[in-house]
């Protein structure tokens, strides 16, 4: 027993003395990249201690010393919206610099250059060769096979020049009219016809019902599934299947990082007497449904348009005629189709999602800019019913909308960071001059900070409405003011472009997001049907005043954290008795209210 003790001990002192060599020797090459360089006391690329951290940030916040907890809260995953400009901020008077942009962090596993550079970020960006997706993207988003979000080099050229000539404005057009609809009818579900005249409806279920209109829209100009409003979600389910389209894709989409990244295979034999063997084999059988779906839809697209049978244009149609309509070494395989059909929709609603679910309590918690906004969805429906909103006149008027939706994505952007990867040393070109990176290490574009630059202060003030007032203390560019999105009269272009580098909610050059239009579609489709009929408020608590209302919303708003996308906590499927209480005001009863 003695013996076996040594041993153990013997091979702890042996782990610690490694560990401990490999941080200095990470210190010592960080420290030689002429960068200011934070240390922290974990590899933050362990899987277990990338699973596990994120569980115990509070009460790892509760229990070590402040500087501690920051030290190491810089090491757990999703750190930067809970942290914005503060470890940027500190890095003064380090090897000469007066204030740094971008730091190397140091720890037992690789290297990580972080920046909020606008000149760093557009030369890694537009540099798709030298900078790559990291091939762990694979486990989470490339099950199916390779995707226009999973490959590089010319394997990532060829999904590329597919994927951008399928988004085009007869999808526009669809994801426009079927998101209109479906926002109808979420109102029809608040406000039904056969309840007299309700004024208004309250419900904690609102954010659930944004994210069944994005799945539903997704479905619609994905698939070619045009979905009823009030359709059960395992409703009629075809020959072979026991989940519907919907319930498969959330349910891979709500385990997409963790046991969703696991074998199908695997997850589907699960044994039913091991923990959470229920849920572990539900897991599988979504996603070999998903596969075996998408499979058979393209199938049959390939088959018609082999026949030179005329098809309705959505994604999954588009897809097999780009491909069709390539040379045989450049055309897509059915899994890569599959593959990218997935990224479409599991990436589209999610994102979507959580961005209107921050937009609606953005314009509970400041009024004066929602009825900023429904100036603008007056005029655009006043001579319009709701059947006769045609997208190509609408929604190149929606600046209003657009502004809005672009502020709440720069300070809510769905993916707090962007992470690429050097396989041989590169260069980086930043605005204290080039700066060698080293071969292996993991770069990452803090977008929460760069959207929070100095460089967004005071940004146009000509638009905002007569009953803004911004706090004097608060800085400018920590402000929600949509309107620093409009240029002044007489500019050359109405919507406001911000410096290069400064704003990449989609990312920027050769890999920007090709969802990037299709999401301002539906983002404006959406806000412009709540908008015409209703007015958004946030419902009150016993005794609460508005100004302990306001604060209450900024608490829920800062209290977000980044899972598969930045989401509110709490927000989506809230525990009972927990949710968000939202309330829909009838603007045609507003009076009586």
């Amino acid at each position: 027993m003695a013996f076996a003790s040594q041993i153990i001990i013997t091979l702890g002192i042996i782990y610690a003395i490694r560990l401990g060599h490999n941080l200095f020797k990470n210190v010592r090459n960080a420290n030689a990249i002429r960068l200011p360089v934070k240390i922290v006391p974990v590899d933050q690329g362990n899987v277990i201690w990338l699973l596990s951290s994120s569980f115990t940030r509070r009460y790892a916040q509760k229990m070590l010393p402040d500087s501690l907890y920051k030290r190491l809260n810089l090491a757990i995953f999703g750190w930067e919206f809970q942290e914005g400009t503060r470890p940027f901020d500190e890095l003064v008077g380090r090897h000469g610099h007066q204030k740094s942009q971008s730091f190397i962090m140091a720890g037992l596993g690789k290297l990580e250059f972080w920046t909020t550079d606008p000149l760093a970020i557009q030369d890694i960006l537009h540099r798709t060769q030298a900078f790559e997706v990291p091939k762990s993207l694979e486990f989470a988003l490339g099950q199916f096979g390779p995707n226009v979000m999973t490959t590089n080099g010319s394997q990532w050229a060829r999904h590329r020049r597919i994927v951008t000539s399928v988004i085009d404005e007869r999808i526009s057009r669809t994801v426009f009219t079927e998101s209109m609809r479906q926002a109808g009818g979420l109102l029809d579900d608040l406000f039904p016809a056969d309840a007299g005249s309700i004024t208004a409806a309250e419900t904690t279920k609102l954010f659930d019902m944004l994210k069944k209109i994005t799945i539903h829209v997704l479905m619609a100009a994905g698939m070619g599934k045009q979905v009823s409003w009030n359709c059960e979600p395992d409703g009629e389910l075809e020959a072979g299947y026991t989940m519907s389209p919907t319930v498969s894709l959330t349910t891979i989409v709500a385990n997409i990082v963790g046991i969703g990244m696991l074998p199908t295979g695997l997850l589907i034999h699960w044994p039913t007497w091991l923990p959470g063997g229920g849920n572990m084999r539900r897991i599988g059988k979504a996603k070999f449904e998903v596969q075996k779906r998408n499979e058979t839809m393209i199938q049959e697209q390939q088959y018609q348009q082999s026949q030179t049978k005329s098809t309705e244009p959505n994604i999954i149609s588009k897809l097999v005629q780009a491909s069709l309509g390539s040379v045989s070494s450049q055309a897509m395989t059915i899994d890569e189709m599959v593959s990218n059909l997935f990224i479409f929709t599991a990436a589209g609603f999610e994102t979507t999602a959580t961005t209107l679910a921050f937009a609606m309590v953005l314009l509970a918690r400041n009024p004066c800019w929602q009825e900023w906004i429904h100036e603008e969805v007056d005029s655009l429906t006043s001579n319009h019913s709701e059947n006769d909103r045609d997208y190509a006149i609408i929604f190149p008027k929606a600046i209003r909308i657009l502004s809005f939706m672009l502020e709440v994505v720069r300070l809510y952007p769905p993916a707090p960071h962007i992470h690429r990867e050097i396989t041989a040393s590169q260069t980086v070109q930043t605005t204290a001059g080039p700066v060698v990176i080293p071969a292996g290490t993991k770069v990452y574009i803090n977008s929460v900070a760069a959207h929070l630059l100095p460089s967004w202060r005071d940004v146009n003030h000509s638009s905002d409405p007569p009953s803004f007032q911004n706090s004097p203390e608060i800085p400018d560019e920590l402000t929600f003011r949509p309107s620093r999105w409009i240029n002044p009269p007489g500019s050359d272009n109405v919507q406001f472009r911000p410096p290069k580098g400064t704003f990449v909610p989609w990312a920027i050059g050769p890999r920007v997001c090709p969802g990037q239009k299709m999401a301002q579609i539906e983002f404006t489709a959406v806000i412009l049907t709540l908008l015409a009929r209703c007015r958004i408020e946030a419902v009150s608590l016993p005794n609460e005043t508005n100004s302990d209302m306001e604060t209450r919303l900024d608490g829920r708003l800062h209290d977000s954290i980044w899972k598969t996308v930045l989401e509110m906590n709490n927000a989506f499927a809230p525990r009972p008795g927990s949710g968000l209480g939202m309330r829909l005001v009838n603007r045609g009863q507003e009076s009586v209210v």
